[in-house]
């Protein structure tokens, strides 16, 4: 499934390539409230440019096998989905209270991608990870240093939009992604067990 994910997010972005799917299927909180209820999903599998795209495909590629494992596909596919409409859901509401801030047309699978991060570090939480911070300098931590890092980063981008963090990223998506995904796994912890990675 996590193939599946990736070569999905890649057709529909060769598509909107050539059709204005974007269009229809960006989650925008105007037509969300006439009704177009399915920017919720659709949202999750458009990208604004090649880069964008990469870096959701390689989130989904690192993270999505070792929880795809543990899961199993069909729950691995839920956690997925419902991480990205958790996620979309608290950028409209972070839009209702604070428009000026998150007005912007959402489009990514990044909240997908960060219900799979916290979902991987529930399941590995001791991983021992290197990550690049701001895309440049290699660190080394543990999948929960990793996570607080990245909620903290979110937390910061939501509360003080600047350049560093992206101004038009949807922090409150990503957000959003992050509780999903932990909400997920621990309503069904007991059937997992904790492995190493």
């Amino acid at each position: 499934m996590t193939i599946a994910l990736i070569a999905i997010n890649i057709l529909v972005f060769l598509a909107d390539r050539r059709w204005p799917i974007a269009e229809r299927g960006a989650l925008v909180y105007g037509e969300l409230r006439e009704g177009h209820i399915w920017q919720l999903l659709t949202f999750q599998f458009l990208h604004a440019n090649w880069v964008h795209l990469l870096l959701n495909c390689w989130g989904i590629f690192v993270f999505g096998p070792p929880v795809e494992m543990v899961l199993g596909r069909s729950r691995f596919t839920i956690l997925y989905v419902m991480s990205g409409v958790v996620g979309g859901a608290l950028q409209i509401l972070a839009w209702m209270l604070t428009h000026e801030r998150f007005s912007h047309v959402v489009v990514g699978a990044s909240a997908g991608v960060f219900g799979l991060i916290s979902a991987f570090t529930s399941l590995f939480p001791d991983a021992r990870m290197t990550v690049l911070l701001f895309f440049v300098i290699p660190v080394r931590m543990t999948a929960n240093r990793m996570l607080s890092v990245a909620t903290l980063i979110t937390v910061i981008g939501m509360v003080f939009p600047n350049r560093l963090l992206g101004i038009h990223v949807a922090h409150a998506a990503h957000l959003g992604g992050l509780v999903g995904g932990l909400i997920f796994v621990r309503l069904f912890a007991q059937r997992f067990r904790r492995g190493t990675f």
